[in-house]
């Protein structure tokens, strides 16, 4: 039981008092890159309900300290359940220590699970990820402006993501029975389609699941499906209405069949959108001349 905590670009507007220390020097990237995940952290935290202004700072860090590693903390859930409510929409001042600490626990040991998982923990400085945490609490996280912060992040979310792409389209290539194109698209077939074959600008309907390079579902028109009580495919147009790789794997597809495909980052989303290679589960279900299956939302406002 986690607390959904998420990192937000943002830095306090005034400092608040905190133990003298020694000036802080970030000499390394992984200096820089640990202070502002920590204080990114710290922020994310006190901005993330109404009251979190009130928690124990003192005690937020130490607990911070103490799980930033792999150790288990699920003894905090009990906890948290007596300071939050089993809703985590409540605030029990009888048990603000404890529960201040099981933030900061719970917090840190999320961060870095997920450093772990997509290999950026030995990519920065951990006790600059205290300090800069610390920093954040206080709000005196003016070591890195905010341009800086947001460029340096960018860029690291990047270099994990193309990093976990190579290995993800390596893996694809070594699976028995998929084909290898040149533009590094790697398809398998799941199950064989008996239909035909949709062409390069016809519009088609399908089911899939869109998981990233570190196998995290992202998206799933079956889920779609469930939350919404909408049972039909989706429909899409291959002229321009979807990314390279589908438009370039569509129609080496047969109707009625299910294959996966890996799509390196160029032919996905791009640098923009942090260079994520991609992995596609999709049943087509049918397909037909541009104009037949799907039709495109006008504007608000203009006549359809």
């Amino acid at each position: 039981m986690i607390i959904p905590i998420g990192l937000l670009f943002a830095c306090g507007d005034s400092a608040e008092e905190q133990p003298v220390e020694e000036p802080v020097v970030l000499e390394s990237f992984e200096d820089r890159l640990g202070y502002v995940l920590g204080a990114l952290n710290a922020t994310s935290i006190l901005e993330s309900g109404p009251r979190t202004g009130e928690l124990d700072k003192e005690m937020l860090m130490e607990g911070f300290n103490m799980n930033l590693n792999e150790d288990d903390c699920s003894d905090c859930e009990d906890v948290l359940i007596k300071f939050l409510g089993p809703y985590f929409q409540d605030f029990d001042t009888a048990h603000l220590s404890e529960g201040s600490k099981c933030v900061g626990r719970q917090n840190s040991f999320a961060f870095y699970s997920d450093m772990l998982r997509m290999g950026g923990v030995d990519k920065m400085n951990m006790d600059m990820v205290k300090t800069g945490f610390k920093h954040g609490l206080y709000k005196t996280d003016t070591l890195i402006d905010e341009a800086q912060r947001r460029e340096m992040i960018g860029n690291f979310i990047k270099d994990l993501n193309e990093m976990a792409g190579e290995k993800m389209m390596s893996a694809a290539k070594n699976v028995p029975g998929v084909e290898v194109f040149e533009n590094g698209i790697v398809m398998e077939v799941i199950e064989d389609g008996k239909g035909g074959m949709p062409g390069p600008t016809d519009d088609v309907e399908v089911e899939y699941i869109l998981t990233n390079a570190f196998g995290d579902t992202v998206q799933s028109s079956y889920q779609m499906k469930i939350a919404t009580g909408v049972n039909d495919p989706v429909a899409l147009s291959l002229n321009g209405g979807v990314i390279p790789g589908w438009s370039f794997a569509l129609p080496k597809m047969k109707k009625g069949g299910k294959y996966r495909i890996h799509i390196p980052w160029q032919l996905a989303y791009g640098e923009q959108q942090g260079k994520e290679s991609l992995c596609f589960f999709i049943e087509l279900v049918n397909y037909g001349p541009q104009g037949t299956l799907y039709t495109p939302q006008m504007p608000m406002g203009q006549p359809q």
